[in-house]
């Protein structure tokens, strides 16, 4: 009789055994974010020269009849402060001070530097007058300088890119401040700061303006997901990419499932010692 028992709680023991190797794994994956960003698609040459002013002006004028159709207040409020951003991006531009041009005037090394945009969105350049940039777009600087160039040169051959300052912080490599191409990826400036550590979770990434939350958890892994550039969220100088943290509950929580299993564990063995 006890040997029967002894074999039908091993028995027990056996069936039992996947059951608490599944709760302890359920409960590690439900308590663990994700420190690994998604694959996102490559950039379309469009993707990389930013939305042109026709394409903001459509943006804008979708988001306008979205505010007025939406009968949700926090979807009016949304669409209608996605609107205002677009529509004060077609009136002054994409450029605020603080913002940096990577230039290359071919044929005149002088003018081949990088030029800070400083306030009243103006630039200056060597020997030359200051050039503003009030009303202008990033798909637009390259056509725009060439433009003002050629009041001083002959056929000037120029190559500009737009630099952003944005800050990079959370639980990643190397978090700070950083000037960066505005064609570049949400993905690229996290792993341009070093990429995310064992203690983030980069499902709960926001993006701040002013200390105010300019884009949530859902945006951003929106933004992450289709490859979405900084130019086209709209981001500026001074603006917070902040990525997630793993909270302490979490580990709590852990260890609070692995004692369970543990516990069950520890009951099936005393059954099976009878």
């Amino acid at each position: 009789m006890v040997t029967t028992l002894k074999r039908s709680s091993a028995g027990a023991v056996r069936a039992l055994l996947p059951l608490v190797l599944l709760v302890a794994a359920a409960g590690c994956a439900s308590s663990r974010g994700s420190s690994v960003l998604p694959v996102q698609p490559p950039l379309t040459d469009s993707m990389r020269a930013g939305p042109s002013r026709a394409e903001l002006q459509a943006m804008a004028a979708q988001a306008d009849r979205e505010a007025q159709a939406a009968t949700d207040p926090d979807v009016k409020r949304q669409k209608q402060e996605e609107a205002a951003s677009l529509h004060d991006r077609l009136t002054n531009g994409d450029f605020h001070a603080g913002d940096r041009i990577a230039l290359v005037v071919r044929g005149d090394s002088t003018l081949t530097d990088t030029a800070v945009v400083r306030g009243g969105r103006s630039i200056q350049l060597r020997n030359l007058p200051d050039i503003s940039l009030a009303g202008v777009l990033h798909s637009e600087l390259d056509a725009y300088l060439t433009k003002e160039l050629s009041k001083y040169l002959r056929n000037p051959d120029v190559r500009a890119q737009a630099l952003i300052q944005i800050a990079v912080l959370g639980p990643v490599g190397k978090p700070g401040f950083y000037n960066l191409p505005s064609d570049l990826t949400l993905t690229d400036a996290i792993m341009l700061a070093g990429g995310p550590s064992q203690q983030s979770d980069v499902n709960k990434t926001k993006v701040l303006r002013n200390n105010k939350e300019v884009y949530g958890n859902e945006a951003v892994q929106h933004a992450f997901t289709s490859g979405t550039t900084l130019d086209q969220m709209s981001l500026r100088a001074g603006d917070q990419i902040v990525v997630g943290e793993k909270g302490r509950k979490d580990w709590v929580r852990v260890l609070q499932v692995v004692s369970l299993a543990a516990g069950i564990a520890v009951s099936i063995w005393a059954l099976s010692s009878r």
